[in-house]
């Protein structure tokens, strides 16, 4: 036959059914006739079995540009080493989240926000960015705002319903946004998105949809569970206390992530150093020592704060729906132990701005110590047996590495996806990619390849 594209559709399906889904989404690709073969099906693709790698824009361009290498994607596939290309011009000059399901949630200079499934093309439009309750507080360019303003996307189920062939008003979709890193959801179809109250205001560095409810983490290790059942206030309640040891200086090169692993919940910390991190660190270092005179006349402001601490939601809204004590200070936590070594960042300051050194992990697990005040706490595990995590601009993740060729157990797949920092660089962010081993705490690279972009770094596609 002269022609793939006039494979009939009958010996076509059953090839189909003979492939492994990253070979069924490779096939979509290969002309106009297969893809729609796939999409009469009625069933979204399923996602690759392994994260793939979805590349930066070879040339990052507007969304309006025609460029056909701007409206094509790549995606590394991590178990064979190759880069299958989309032409995705859904997400052309757009910030893209990876979530799960297969899809990508995006935000462009128009604001409005959309969920794409690239396989398929399905195309969800969520409540556009100015309907979100906290705004910047100085005036941004839209390309300003479509960069920073959001930070991380969860869903809690697929957001398409293959029965009905439409979406799934079910799906709740959480996400981390605006300057102080808040926390608010939307469903599909409704008008505007919808903020998640704390009595104590968090910056928060990541979430999980973990046994049916959502859970962040915040810059300080402190853990929080969501309630946003419509009949009842809209809240987050701490139910594990923050870790201890944690500074403004070290926050600056700390990043956090959650993910649900083996059953259990596990909380990674991800330390990064190189020049431009210690050059903040020494600013926030001179700020704080000019402030402490101010500092130690705010002792009333502090015990006002400590009083609203202690007075965080105490409903019953948990794991296993017991109840939890209320977010307080001076608890016997687990130190938040940094592995960086001053000789060691040196060495890596002539290579790279900024690099990532370590990562450390913590399961949360039930505190039986007398007298504590929290019935869960982070406790160090040194091995993830197994599991290999993904962690990036994407839903933090774990999957079984023995059932997956070419993916290393106990070790952590990362992206690059400190933004504040991209702009320090020559080319965009991108460069600070690789695998941990928790074994033997050596990184080696992922791809060998280089991607960069100063708005949309790679990310892992799930």
């Amino acid at each position: 036959m002269s022609k793939w594209a006039d494979l009939p559709g009958d010996v076509f399906f059953q090839i189909m059914c003979r492939l492994f889904s990253d070979d069924i989404i490779v096939s979509s690709a290969v002309c106009k006739s297969w893809h729609s073969l796939l999409n009469s099906v009625g069933k979204l693709p399923l996602p690759p079995s392994c994260p793939w790698l979805m590349l930066a824009e070879e040339n990052e361009q507007s969304e309006k540009s025609n460029n056909e290498e701007s409206r094509t994607r790549g995606f590394f596939n991590l178990r064979n080493a190759k880069v299958h290309h989309f032409k995705l011009p859904e997400v052309a000059g757009r910030r893209c989240f990876g979530t799960s399901f297969g899809w990508l949630l995006t935000i462009g200079t128009d604001l409005q926000i959309n969920l794409l499934h690239p396989m398929s093309k399905h195309l969800l439009c969520l409540p556009p960015q100015p309907t979100f309750s906290w705004q910047f507080d100085s005036d941004l360019e839209p390309k300003d705002i479509c960069r920073l303003f959001l930070q991380k996307v969860v869903l809690s189920k697929s957001p398409w319903n293959p029965a009905t062939q439409e979406c799934d008003c079910d799906c709740v979709i959480m996400v981390i946004y605006g300057e102080y890193r808040q926390l608010a959801f939307t469903r599909p179809g409704n008008k505007a998105w919808m903020d998640i109250k704390s009595s104590r205001r968090r910056r928060y560095a990541d979430i999980a949809f973990y046994k049916g409810k959502f859970y962040a983490v915040d810059y300080d290790g402190a853990l929080v569970v969501c309630r946003i059942d419509d009949d009842k206030k809209l809240r987050a309640k701490a139910i594990a206390p923050p870790l201890e040891g944690i500074t403004m200086s070290i926050k600056w090169n700390v990043q956090k992530y959650i993910v649900e692993s083996s059953g259990g919940l596990l909380l990674v910390t991800r330390y990064q150093g190189g020049h431009i991190y210690s050059e903040h660190n020494d600013y926030y270092e001179r700020s704080y020592d000019s402030n402490s005179d101010s500092d130690s006349d705010s002792d009333s402001d502090s015990d006002s704060d400590a009083d609203s601490r202690q007075n965080e939601s105490s409903d019953e809204d948990d794991i296993e729906n017991e109840d939890f004590e209320d977010d307080v200070e001076n608890e016997d936590d687990v130190e938040d132990e940094d592995p960086m070594d001053e000789s060691e960042e040196e060495r890596y300051k002539e290579a790279n701005p900024y690099v990532t050194i370590g990562f450390i992990v913590q399961k949360l697990e039930r505190c039986h110590q007398g007298g504590s005040k929290f019935k869960y706490k982070w406790v160090k595990v040194d091995s993830l047996g197994d599991q290999a995590l993904f962690v990036g601009d994407n839903s933090s993740l774990s999957l079984t590495a023995s059932s997956l060729n070419g993916i290393e157990p106990n070790c952590i797949y990362f992206t690059d996806d400190d933004l504040r920092v991209f702009n320090c660089t020559r080319n965009g962010g991108g460069s600070d990619m690789g695998v941990f081993s928790m074994e033997n705490a050596k990184i080696k690279s992922h791809y060998s390849g280089q991607s960069l972009s100063f708005f949309c770094a790679p990310l892992w596609y799930i």
